[in-house]
């Protein structure tokens, strides 16, 4: 019958007098006095406050906006321009008196409106009233086009009031059919603004037959000839619609040739057979009346027929009205005949046409461009009372005389009277951009054309244009909009609209250019200061003798003050490019005041000046053509700020190459576009800038052009634009300088130890790397002795293992080592029962002898079990860990040579289970056993594990045994046998599989207690620290754990940050400028991190490679470690300092054990 263990047994009292258990030993960074922690935190609460304090005053003054002086430049005359669509407008004169003949035609014009007035009343009477759409509340359509920056102004105010946009996006260009997308990033941008607002809202593109100049008639004829051309173009047509979601297509071919029409009819109803099965629409525009057109032909093969009523008098033409209202009720009383109601949209224009006498062709002009000139020239407006169409004259400063047509909310008031009879399907708007904005009064309302509705179009607000005067580039607005009034006379029994009376012109933004010069030109430059070309730029500066202006991004002056000082004190001038570069056309007004006032501010604090100049991010607004892009130049005029433009842009930020920088800088200062040059001494690589200027100065200087810097352009002074800092603000400087200067040190070592981390980095891993590789040759060398013979014993503290006691010593009894072993377990006062299953389980066999004791810790456990055996070496493992056969015999080798004092063992992770598993058992194979590996050429392994380790038992005694001084005893243990003076090395093939936690808690509280308590043995022997006769213990393993085991652990977060920011950073820049977007800055960062992963995978493979049996599908997790399992680690680290700084007691924290390990996976 077997015998039970033996009771309790007491250790020799000798042998356990030599452990220091007293307790008046404490705890590596136990402070009993709690006293540290209190400490600490009064110093770093206040640092936090001298910090707030700092950067609360700056913050303070960057919200209260610095105030800057006035210049008052000088006005200058009057040249209208409205929105720079259409070319200069010559200075106007005042109108002249009519003459007798004049009057004469104006007295028959007004019987011929009576004629034309009972004539319209005839139309409109026998006009068939057309029955009411049933369930169909009629379309309101706009005209959208690309190449007018109004349209998309008047698309944003006006989008709630339409039902559908017919957007001009598509041109034909051969006679094979292939097709022309207009500007596709205007498209994605006003298609994306529509879909943010309203995602079901009907798009539809326009494809017409315009080449810029004129309509290709002929080439159309040609492609519509060709059944091969027109099943090309609806392919086409097929997958731009689908590709972009849109809801059908508007065909707007024009000028086709009479033989052309039945092909033009054919493909119509091709596309209709293809467009419809997929429910999408098919709109065709067509003339009002053309007697080529069959226009019921065109009805069956389409969804709508868009009835273009305008042009009446066009551009080439003689003048007169655009769309008489007799006319227009005639053109729809026709088409009424041919058109059912539902498939009928009727298209209204909205614009002007400008003739000047003698038969030259119309300018065609916006509204708004017309009430300026008619308003500059004391032209007046009236209502025709023939066409009721608005009009009027006006004579140049050459006394030629011009004639004005226009279509404006009164006439679209009145062709809705009209319109309403018919009761179309949709009512369109020829365009957007172009029009009165009083118009959207009623377009696309349902309210009753009566006097109040014909009253609330005698208020007018230009919505869309500005006006400019003077030449230069630098703007300042000077006068802002001002509301005009017409009076309205309405004619209730007409219902319509008779006359209009302008009694105050109404006026848009006034900005005043200045700087105009010629032969006189300023180097400007953006986006810097950088601390690799801006030095360049200056030198190259400073050797051609010229001066420049550089507009600054504030982060990058306030990583660079120096050279802001620099540019200043060698004479040139500094302008505000905002602080952190964003598209000001996408940011509120306080953000871009923000913008403004930090870059102002690091200004004075650094150079002790404030500057009046600003130019946007981007080249946005720079030069503004609509309200909506004059926004950011409104708020930085109110901020005191002139806004310089840039029109000789060589585009270097692309690296055309030096010469290309050079020639299109000469051609387009020659061709006398402006006078500001803009190039850029950041965001990328500048070397073709700095090698480019010497050469830009040469040339331009040969053709007579003289360098100057802004403020010369403007007639001031230096100290105009840039303005000292004025004395009772210099308080505010200095501190706004501390502050700056704070966070540029901040900003500077983030940034290198960014660096240092990369590179430290990648070094240790090569290094570690090179001596794996040797310790793996030398230990296949290594020739052990087979007749070498040892006592053996083996101790398993357990506490609470009931789960896992009873296969991790069957596993030791299956080790095939040659000697005899005994088998010391010890319940450390386990609350189940595990000494009852170790003790029944194993108690026929005479190896294994189990003891318990009262709780007292795993040191206080393992140094029980030593106290009950005399063998030499001691093995000690975990209780949840298992064994292969041969690792006793391969960590019990190693004692055969005497300088041996431990043996580390190759432990693995045995449950990989899932995720967390999976990563912990790459980190054993790559980070531990690697780490191990190199360390064991150096004598300098910091730690044999618990879970499979061998010691000598006399040097055990010797250092003091296990104790409990801090929660890693296994680490503390081995450095003090090192310090002994004997060897530490590593056996790879004395594997042991250990149960590893399967949840983020217990994974945590397992890395805490291993995490601190390796600090607390680093910090108690760290006094070895670069002291020679520690070899590389002190200046190797000690250093190692102290900076990539805790150091960088704690600085990683801001590390992983940095690059977040980074790609951030980079990913909104490209979102909002994909063409100006410079990846220079991003792709070093990138290159670092992308080098230290490649180096950190190359560590990985080899450290598989070195391992036996190990399955390198792991190696597959190893990316995606990085994106939280390493955050894992990095709260762990922090923790953990912050636990020996507050100088608390921390217990074991004890796993919950779930024998996920099996032994057959060890055997």
């Amino acid at each position: 019958m077997p015998q039970p263990s033996p009771p309790l047994a007491q250790a020799d009292s000798t042998t356990l007098a030599e452990f220091p258990d007293s307790p008046e030993i404490k705890p590596v960074f136990f402070d009993p006095t709690n006293k540290r922690w209190p400490r600490l935190r009064a110093g770093m609460t206040l640092v936090a406050v001298v910090l707030t304090v700092l950067l609360g005053g700056l913050l303070f003054s960057i919200l209260a906006s610095p105030a800057l002086p006035t210049l008052n430049l000088p006005g200058a005359s009057f040249l209208p321009q409205g929105a720079h669509a259409v070319p200069p407008i010559p200075a106007l004169a005042p109108a002249r008196t009519l003459t007798h003949r004049e009057r004469a035609f104006e007295k028959t014009k007004i019987k011929l409106a009576r004629a034309r007035d009972r004539d319209l009343r005839q139309l409109l009477a026998q006009a068939p009233q057309a029955d009411p759409l049933a369930d169909k509340k009629q379309l309101a359509i706009g005209f959208f086009v690309n190449w007018d920056d109004s349209s998309m102004t008047s698309l944003k105010q006006n989008l709630g009031s339409l039902d559908m946009v017919i957007a001009e996006w598509l041109h034909l260009v051969d006679e094979d059919g292939l097709l022309r997308e207009d500007d596709p990033t205007r498209q994605t941008h006003a298609t994306q603004y529509i879909r943010d607002r309203r995602p079901d809202f009907a798009i539809v593109p326009l494809v017409n037959n315009w080449n810029g100049k004129e309509w290709e008639g002929a080439k159309l004829a040609n492609m519509l000839a060709k059944p091969a051309a027109r099943a090309h173009v609806i392919e086409q047509l097929t997958d731009y619609v689908e590709r972009h979601r849109f809801a059908g297509v508007s065909i707007d071919f024009e000028n086709i040739p009479a033989k052309a029409q039945p092909n033009f009819q054919r493909f119509i109803a091709e596309l209709y057979a293809a467009f419809k099965p997929k429910n999408w629409s098919v709109s065709v525009n067509v003339p009002a009346s053309d007697p080529s057109f069959d226009y019921r032909k065109l009805t069956a093969s389409a969804d709508y027929l868009i009835l273009m009523i305008y042009d009446e008098h066009w551009s080439t033409g003689t003048p007169g009205p655009i769309a008489s209202l007799p006319w227009f009720a005639k053109a729809l009383r026709q088409r009424q005949h041919d058109i059912p109601a539902d498939k009928m949209i009727v298209a209204i224009g909205n614009y002007a046409y400008d003739w000047q006498a003698g038969g030259h062709p119309a300018e065609e002009r916006t509204y708004e461009e017309a009430v300026l000139i008619a308003k500059e020239s004391e032209g007046v407006i009236h209502l025709d009372p023939v066409s009721l169409n608005p009009t009027f004259n006006y004579a140049d400063d050459n006394d030629r005389i011009h004639h004005v047509w226009m279509l404006d909310a009164v006439t679209a008031f009145n062709q809705l009277v009209v319109i309403r009879s018919v009761q179309p399907r949709g009512i369109a708007l020829w365009r957007m951009g172009s029009e009165d904005p009083a118009l959207w009064r009623v377009f696309g309302k349902a309210a009753p054309l009566d006097t109040a509705l014909a009253s609330e179009l005698g208020q007018i607000q230009f919505g869309y244009g500005l006006d400019y005067e003077g030449q230069g580039e630098i703007l300042e607005i000077t006068a802002r909009p001002q509301t005009g009034n017409r009076t309205i006379t309405f004619d209730p029994k007409r219902n319509l609209i008779t006359a209009e009376h302008y009694t105050q012109f109404p006026s848009p933004y006034m900005i005043t250019r200045h700087g105009g010069a010629t032969r006189k030109v300023a180097l400007t430059f953006d986006d810097g200061p950088d601390a690799l070309y801006t030095p360049q730029i200056l030198d190259a500066l400073h050797q051609a003798g010229v001066p420049g202006t550089f507009f600054i991004i504030g982060v990058n002056g306030e990583l660079n003050p120096d050279l802001l000082q620099r540019e200043v004190a060698e004479g040139h001038e500094i302008g505000n490019h905002t602080f952190t570069h964003p598209n000001i056309s996408n940011i509120s007004a306080t953000q871009f005041q923000l913008e403004l006032s930090a870059t102002q501010r690091l200004l004075a604090s650094a150079v002790g000046r404030h500057s009046l100049l600003f130019r946007p991010p981007y080249a946005v607004d720079a030069e503004p053509e609509t309200i909506d892009q004059l926004r950011p130049v409104e708020w930085a005029s109110e901020q005191g700020y002139l806004v310089v433009g840039m029109q000789i842009d060589p585009d270097d930020w692309q690296r055309p190459g030096v010469d290309e920088i050079v020639q299109r800088t000469v051609a387009e200062a020659e061709r006398g576009e402006g006078n500001m040059i803009l190039l850029h001494d950041a965001g990328g690589d500048r070397s073709q800038t700095v090698e480019a200027i010497p050469k830009i100065v040469e040339a331009l200087r040969a053709k007579g052009f003289q360098f100057v810097t802004v403020s010369d352009l403007l007639g001031r002074s230096r100290d105009a634009v840039m303005p000292l800092v004025a004395p009772d603000s210099q308080w505010q400087t200095w501190w706004d300088g501390a502050a700056f200067g704070f966070l540029n040190w901040s900003s500077s070592l983030i940034h290198w130890l960014f660096l240092l981390g990369i590179v430290l980095g990648i070094a240790r891993l090569l290094f570690i790397g090179v001596l794996a590789i040797y310790q793996r040759w030398r230990q296949r060398h290594t020739v052990f002795d087979p007749a070498y013979s040892l006592s053996v014993a083996v101790v398993v503290p357990a506490y609470n293992e009931e789960k896992v006691i009873a296969q991790t010593i069957a596993s030791l009894l299956a080790s095939d080592h040659p000697q005899q072993f005994e088998i010391i377990v010890v319940d450390d006062g386990s609350s189940d029962a595990t000494y009852r299953i170790a003790r029944e389980s194993f108690a026929h066999d005479a190896r294994v002898k189990v003891f318990t004791k009262p709780n007292g810790g795993k040191p206080a456990a393992l140094n029980f079990g030593l106290a009950q055996t005399r063998a030499e070496i001691i093995v000690a493992l975990d209780a949840d860990t298992v064994f292969t056969r041969d690792t006793l015999t391969k960590l019990v080798r190693h004692f055969a040579n005497p300088r041996i004092g431990a043996v580390a063992g190759n432990a693995k992770v045995g449950n990989r289970i899932n995720l967390l598993t999976r990563w912990q058992a790459l980190e054993y194979i790559t980070s531990q056993n690697l780490d191990r590996r190199a360390f064991d050429v150096l004598n300098c392994i910091t730690v044999v594990p618990g879970a499979v380790g061998a010691w000598r038992r006399k040097l055990i005694l010797q250092a003091g045994g296990f104790t409990d001084l801090t929660l890693a005893e296994d680490a503390d243990l081995t450095m003090a046998i090192r310090r002994l003076g004997y060897a530490i090395v590593y056996e790879d093939e004395a594997v042991a599989l250990t149960e590893a936690p399967d949840t983020v808690r217990g994974f945590i509280r397992q890395r805490y207690r291993w995490m601190f308590g390796t600090l607390q043995a680093a910090w108690k022997h760290r006094d070895v620290l670069f002291r020679p006769r520690h070899g590389a213990l002190g200046f190797v393993a000690l250093p190692n754990i102290f900076i990539f085991q805790v150091f960088f652990p704690l600085i990683s977060p801001v590390m992983d940050l940095l690059l977040v920011w980074s790609l951030g950073s980079a990913a909104i820049s490209h979102w909002q400028h994909p063409a100006e977007f410079s990846p220079d800055a991003l792709w070093r960062v990138l290159f670092y991190y992308a080098l230290f992963v490649t180096v950190d995978y190359l560590a990985a493979i080899l450290a598989f490679a070195l391992e036996r049996r190990e399955s390198w599908s792991l190696l597959v997790w190893l990316f995606w470690q990085r994106f939280f399992y390493r955050q894992l680690m990095y709260y762990v680290a922090i923790k953990s300092a912050l636990t020996s700084l507050r100088g608390v007691l921390v217990g074991w924290g004890k796993l919950e054990r779930k024998a996920t390990v099996t032994a057959e996976a060890a055997l």
